[in-house]
């Protein structure tokens, strides 16, 4: 029986098995971006959706997730300065990445395969010749500036084979709005004389 997922953590999903796929990290948010881009244009569903920028090609919603989960704290960016959005995306230490690729392989591995294809093409291009080759791409001549080149799935779920409770499971680790809510209370009670202890529980709550 399959399960469902929100389009939101499917791309959230996505995004951590393509970082995953660098033992050191992605460096430059313009690499992300076009591995992201060619690991996605042929298949289904499809997480995101893709203009053509003077950047050449570039989803928004991958830099508002990628944004989110910095900000929660799933992945890790250092800034480091110079063309092409210098920049080092990782994953967070806490983060088992054998277990997120297992995952995302079974849920998705027509995703999974196209990501490590891409990554091998152009994951470890050197970054001018990359640049060359994204801003060659044929398809930046047929479409205009401002213009999609291809569109995510619009279903806001996703279905995959996971089980209910691993889809489950994945949605809650992949929440950052929930994540950012656990790591400032864990903050306070760090930096408080809080006593967890005296905090009342609703019995129907046990």
């Amino acid at each position: 029986m399959s399960a469902k997922m929100s389009k939101e953590t499917f791309q959230r999903f996505t995004l951590l098995y393509l970082i995953g796929q660098f033992p050191e990290g992605i460096y430059s948010s313009f690499r992300l971006q076009k591995v992201l881009y060619y690991a996605t244009c042929d298949v289904d569903p499809k997480p995101f959706t893709f203009h053509h920028t003077r950047f050449g090609q570039y989803s928004y919603e991958a830099g508002v997730q990628l944004t989110l989960m910095l900000e929660s704290g799933i992945i890790q960016c250092q800034n480091l300065g110079g063309e092409h959005s210098g920049a080092h995306w990782r994953l967070d230490n806490l983060l088992d990445c054998r277990s997120i690729k297992r995952a995302y392989k079974k849920a998705f591995p027509q995703q999974a395969e196209a990501i490590c294809a891409s990554v091998k093409e152009y994951g470890f291009m050197r970054q001018r010749a990359l640049d060359d080759r994204a801003h060659a791409d044929p398809i930046l001549v047929k479409v205009p500036r401002d213009q999609v080149l291809h569109e995510e799935t619009p279903a806001e779920t996703i279905e995959s084979p996971l089980s209910e409770d691993q889809s489950e499971d994945i949605e809650l680790a992949l929440t950052p709005r929930l994540l950012s809510v656990l790591k400032r209370f864990t903050e306070v009670m760090e930096n408080t004389d809080f006593d967890d202890s005296k905090v009342r529980v609703v019995d129907s709550l046990v």
